[in-house]
């Protein structure tokens, strides 16, 4: 008999834990807790297929030679199907200054304003902005939204090619 509760114990407290979790990648709320669904981003798809689609215009259309800006995933897209370098993503880990790289790539999505993303991107010599339009970017210090009015200022950056799921602007030098 004493088994048996054990048993019955075991299975209740794998099934709070287990409940437990899908509360937390859901952003449910119970009581005075509430879990905001940090997960999501990470259980979402990392990169779009307009992403990898531009791949393909990236390849065409660009030098060898041109860096980006992008986000990790943005970066390892581009690093690993065209072989542009950005200024995250690859093997950035054993770069230099690799923390710097990371805050001003996100420094250079999340400002409003177009100068001091434009003075940013010209820092690393980047050609292009590849922004994502459908998901967040994570350069390292979390999942953010880009702010993407400013890269519609001529004046910094020129619209070089977009879809439904990304656009990439030309840095203006």
């Amino acid at each position: 008999m004493k088994k048996s509760w054990k048993n019955i114990l075991v299975i209740a407290i794998v099934s709070i834990l287990v409940i437990a979790g899908v509360v937390q990648l859901k952003g449910v709320g119970i009581g005075e807790m509430h879990i905001d669904g940090q997960a999501d981003p990470w259980l979402a798809q990392c990169v779009t297929k307009g992403e990898v689609e531009a791949t393909t215009w990236i390849t065409e259309r660009t030098s060898p030679d041109d860096r980006f800006v992008a986000d990790i995933f943005g970066g390892e897209l581009i690093m690993g199907m065209t072989t542009r370098v950005p200024i995250v993503g690859g093997d950035w880990a054993n770069a230099q200054n690799a923390t710097q790289n990371m805050a001003d790539a996100e420094k250079i999505y999340l400002t409003k304003s177009p100068g001091e993303a434009s003075s940013l991107c010209k820092k690393y010599n980047c050609t292009y902005v590849f922004v994502p339009l459908q998901r967040q970017i994570h350069a390292g210090y979390g999942w953010k939204d880009v702010e993407v009015t400013k890269f519609s200022n001529p004046n910094y950056f020129e619209l070089a090619y977009e879809n439904h799921d990304v656009q990439i602007y030309r840095v203006v030098y």
